[in-house]
């Protein structure tokens, strides 16, 4: 899609992966049933009334899928398009439309193994294209004006939702059905997007080791599970997920375990033994909170799911397998 001043205008690559913004009302537009990953992104781009004005587009359907379902090698795929795509000089940045259940994984992934350079915007919405007041149209609206904005680059991977831009490591779904159902926790957005255009109010803290990871190459990649502390928690799980993997039932074997731990990320005495029988094993244990993300240490400023995926390209890296 092209404006009449499409020479002027910055390069921006658009990637589909399904999700509700792309869903299809089931029943009344009015209500809640639906059917994600329904629409091509270049319905959605068509979608978006002024969209052109912005950006030269090229829109790609990478995958259709329920973001609940999101794998690694749709991961994989992503990088492997976006990488080249921001290495040509005349583009400005990529957007990626994406389910709202695991987008704060998949944000955390890129963010990962993409240098922290051009902008990489994820956006999804919480209502379907065909429902009543559809939020999809304007946050693909707004993302696009985030990664042709010089304001972002270097700011690594954004999430642009609900006229809030934020930070790949800070952002997380907060609300299951509430349309401004993205968080970035007490720190904050880094900034807003809308009819006032873009505006940055804080900045990334610099990273102690800002090289990306590298991507895996090859699949799968390293075991890496998430357990939870509760009441009563007696480390059946962890001891049945070793059993399992010494017999080979697991493939790939167990290599990590992040725990969701308690308040500051404690864990019961009795789940503490079996991680203990891991460790001794020579499974890697990570530990964060089921409340949010957990300060200091070496995963500083990440919840659980976001380490598990640390964890997996750490793991990969090492050779694990």
């Amino acid at each position: 899609m092209q404006s009449p001043n499409s020479n002027q205008l910055p390069k921006v690559l658009v990637l589909g992966t399904g999700g509700t913004i792309a869903g299809v009302a089931t029943e009344h537009p009015a209500q809640g049933g639906y059917r994600a990953a329904a629409l091509d992104v270049s319905q959605l781009v068509a979608a978006a009334p002024g969209i052109e004005r912005l950006a030269v587009l090229q829109a790609e359907q990478l995958a259709s899928l329920d973001s609940k379902d999101m794998r690694a090698h749709v991961w994989s795929l992503l990088a492997r398009r976006i990488a080249p795509w921001l290495a040509q000089p005349d583009v400005a940045g990529c957007v990626i439309t994406h389910g709202s259940d695991t987008l704060e994984e998949t944000a955390y992934f890129l963010q990962c193994v993409l240098p922290a350079g051009k902008p990489v915007v994820l956006t999804a919405a919480m209502r379907p294209a065909t429902a009543l007041s559809a939020d999809g149209p304007r946050n693909l609206y707004d993302a696009v004006q985030v990664a042709a904005s010089a304001e972002a680059v270097g700011r690594g991977v954004l999430c642009v939702v609900h006229g809030r831009v934020h930070g790949a490591c800070d952002v997380t779904k907060a609300h299951p059905t509430a349309v401004d159902a993205f968080s970035s926790g007490e720190r904050g957005p880094l900034g807003f997007a809308g009819s006032q255009g873009v505006l940055f109010t804080r900045s990334i803290p610099a990273s102690s080791d800002p090289r990306p990871l590298p991507l895996p190459q090859a699949q799968p990649w390293p075991r890496v599970e998430l357990v939870g502390s509760h009441a009563s928690a007696d480390g059946a799980v962890v001891r049945a997920l070793l059993a399992a993997s010494a017999r080979g039932d697991l493939a790939p074997p167990l290599a990590g375990l992040v725990v969701q731990g308690t308040g500051g990320g404690t864990v019961h005495e009795d789940l503490q033994q079996a991680l203990d029988e891991a460790e001794t094993a020579g499974v890697r244990v990570a530990y964060g909170s089921r409340i949010g993300a957990l300060l200091g240490g070496p995963y500083d400023g990440l919840n659980a799911v976001k380490i598990r995926v640390r964890l997996m390209l750490e793991l990969a890296a090492a050779g694990a397998h």
